[in-house]
């Protein structure tokens, strides 16, 4: 029940983690509605471990000023797999054959889509209709055009073409890659841990826009000879920069006093 260490370099956000060091990732929603948050990890979607994918996937429902604590891969409507940091080899994407995106958890933020509030059509007088006839073939045929469109069904899926063909042989390409990566990467990883309870409750919720969201959250983790190869310092300056950082915090200012005689 502590926070990570959390690093910042070139306007990204870095946490310290620990192979076999258990973490959880808590989710706020600082706003006056509800929030959906699709989480990632290590591209993977939280809920089901497949591809990550804000527009298709569905995510984890913040009440209004809330939060809420995701602490692992869920399995069902009552337990997880815990998130626990491990080798890119051991982790739940590496042993999928995905780890292309490992070392990273991301957050997409949906708004809910406010009400929509129908107002009834007014009433006509009884007296607009007397002495008129019911229109033939107008309206009533034209209101069943669209039915018969809609009931029509989704067209065919596409044939598929030449570029969904490269795709797949580079996904063949990327297969083997991941292999390797799997063989030789440094690092940190997220495996799919043991189970823990962890209970939650399907509800219903409509996405303000269904496939852009609000806010993308990211940041990255890795061990300590990862964070320090990309020059973060994790410790404290060494006693021989002391001297330096005291000169740099110099104020020429510090004290408003006239001139005194040195002791």
């Amino acid at each position: 029940m502590r926070d990570l260490r959390l690093f910042h370099r070139d306007g990204r956000s870095y946490v310290l983690g620990t192979v076999g060091e258990r973490y959880s990732v808590v989710l706020s929603n600082p706003t006056p509605q509800r929030v959906e948050a699709v989480l990632s990890i290590d591209g993977l979607d939280a809920i089901d471990g497949t591809g990550a994918d804000y527009v298709h996937k569905r995510g984890y429902i913040l009440p209004a000023y809330g939060s809420t604590t995701i602490e692992g891969f869920r399995t069902s409507l009552e337990r997880v797999a815990t998130f626990r940091f491990s080798s890119v080899a051991d982790s739940y994407a590496g042993r999928q054959g995905q780890a292309r995106d490992v070392g990273v958890i991301g957050v997409a933020f949906f708004p809910e889509r406010a009400p929509v509030v129908v107002a009834p059509a007014p009433v006509r007088p009884m007296d607009d209709w007397e002495g008129r006839q019911a229109p033939t073939g107008g309206a009533g045929q034209a209101s069943a055009a669209p039915a018969r469109s809609k009931a029509g069904g989704a067209p065919p899926p596409p044939a598929a073409s030449s570029t969904d063909v490269g795709a797949l042989a580079e996904e063949s390409q990327n297969a083997g890659a991941s292999a390797r990566d799997r063989a030789e990467r440094k690092g940190l990883g997220t495996e799919f841990g043991e189970a823990r309870e962890s209970h939650v409750e399907e509800t219903e919720f409509i996405r303000a826009s269904a496939t852009l969201p609000s806010d993308i959250v990211a940041f990255r983790y890795n061990d300590r000879a990862g964070l320090v190869a990309l020059g973060i310092r994790l410790d404290p300056p060494p006693i021989a920069d002391v001297e330096l950082r005291t000169r740099e915090t110099a104020d020429p200012f510090r004290t408003n006093r006239f001139s005194a005689p040195p002791p």
